[in-house]
């Protein structure tokens, strides 16, 4: 009994506990959004709870339903009425706290110098890597990872970004935008977001994305911690596991996210310190759970370990999604070329004796019918002709023998004597007397 609590006691004997956790926030949260209709948000949460009993999709969706929550959870904020929100918002203490720790604003002293050349440089990491990475890397992290670390990284990657968007709402924080416009007024929830130094790039671009997109932010507030920087960190911190080599890159990458954050006027590097420490305690959780790489493995398929060749195709590929179904049908196939390999060694061992076997009884037949053929007895010419043979008895004389037979020997069980006809012995016995006739 003691020995048994011990093994439910193991954390990953527990991960069925997070799916009640998951659906009871989603179901928090469908309560509160009003749009889309009522039986859209019913359709999507049959289809989320249906999702993982649906072969090959299941390898996708389970992992990610710390996603789907944490997505839902940042869209729902917008619906959630001010009076369950909490009521005071912290304007001056991630300022104070950067002038403390730093000894300056840092974010206020690098955004005052603005180029066109740097605002593209802060554009690219912080308005298109961070879209575009996460589904980038997954890909190349289920081609080239070893099977399972995909699963691994949609979790940590899930929860990190949940646990982020909670903290930004239970504990709500103005971002150095919200400084430079409104100084140390207080805030409250009917101030609509701004996009910052990102206004700059929908003046390049001739666009308003920015501008609408930070304008109808549903998590206005969330300044602390940076999600920007958490993404950036979890997935280097990923990258550089699956890939050591490219740990400089990662190094550059992060700082380049934490640059770029504040230089757009988004974020103190007090935020960003924060993602980057909820991005490393969740890694450093889940590590546990990832597979070990194999130095002579350079995609998923090498990791199946089978006697039947695995052709790199996009179809094994596919395939491998269900990789214990995928390893079982190879395992199959084995077995059953080597079953066939047997029965066709079974059947040309057989087709060989029967070859013995034949050409053996032909061999047989022929000596028998050498022996029996009677070749070293010219009696040819006497068999073909109708000769009476004419002798002359010893005991009488008669001019025709009586030749005894074997029914007129004295015992029938008695051997043949040599002028029994029909035998080899009377034939030779037949010749003599005509020569010497």
């Amino acid at each position: 009994m003691f020995q048994k609590a011990i093994e439910l006691s193991k954390p990953w004997k527990w991960n069925w506990l997070q799916y009640p956790i998951l659906a009871a926030l989603g179901l928090f949260n469908m309560y509160y959004i009003e749009s889309p209709a009522l039986w859209l948000r019913i359709l999507i949460a049959i289809s989320l709870v249906a999702s993982p009993f649906i072969p090959y999709l299941r390898r996708f969706t389970l992992p990610a339903m710390a996603i789907f929550t944490w997505l839902i959870t940042f869209y729902a904020v917008k619906f959630l009425p001010n009076h369950i929100k909490p009521q005071h918002i912290f304007v001056n203490l991630l300022p104070t706290l950067e002038r403390v720790i730093y000894g300056a604003n840092l974010s206020e002293i690098i955004s005052k110098h603005t180029h066109p050349i740097l605002d593209i440089f802060a554009w690219i990491p912080y308005g298109v890597i961070h879209f575009a990475f996460p589904f980038i890397f997954s890909g190349l992290l289920f081609t080239y990872g070893p099977p399972g670390s995909l699963a691994v990284f949609g979790q940590a990657f899930g929860y990190m970004n949940l646990a982020g968007v909670l903290t930004q709402l239970l504990f709500p924080t103005s971002p150095p935008w919200y400084e430079l416009s409104y100084g140390s007024a207080p805030a409250d929830y009917s101030v609509h977001g701004q996009p910052g130094g990102l206004a700059r790039i929908d003046d390049i671009l001739g666009l308003n994305l920015y501008g609408t997109t930070f304008g109808n932010s549903p998590l206005v507030f969330g300044a602390f911690p940076s999600l920007h920087s958490g993404c950036a960190t979890i997935e280097m911190l990923f990258l550089s596991w699956l890939c050591p080599k490219l740990r400089p890159y990662c190094v550059f990458h992060v700082m380049w996210m934490w640059f770029a954050t504040m230089y757009l006027t988004h974020h103190y590097l007090i935020d960003l310190v924060g993602g980057s420490i909820y991005a490393t305690l969740a890694f450093f959780f889940f590590r546990r759970y990832l597979p070990t790489i194999r130095p002579n493995c350079s995609t998923r398929l090498d990791y199946i370990q089978s006697k039947v060749p695995v052709k790199k195709s996009f179809a094994n590929y596919v395939r491998s999604i269900e990789m214990e179904k995928f390893v079982l049908t190879l395992d199959r196939r084995d077995n059953d070329d080597t079953e066939a390999l047997l029965m066709k060694e079974a059947d040309l061992d057989f087709n060989q004796q029967d070859t013995d076997a034949i050409s053996h009884h032909h061999l047989n037949r022929e000596e028998e019918e050498t022996l029996n053929s009677y070749d070293h007895v010219p009696l040819l010419s006497i068999r073909k002709s109708p000769l009476k043979v004419l002798m002359t008895s010893r005991n009488s004389g008669d001019d025709y023998a009586s030749y005894p037979s074997a029914s007129t020997s004295p015992t029938c069980s008695e051997p043949p004597s040599p002028t029994t006809p029909g035998t080899p012995h009377f034939d030779a016995y037949l010749q003599n007397e005509y020569k010497h006739h």
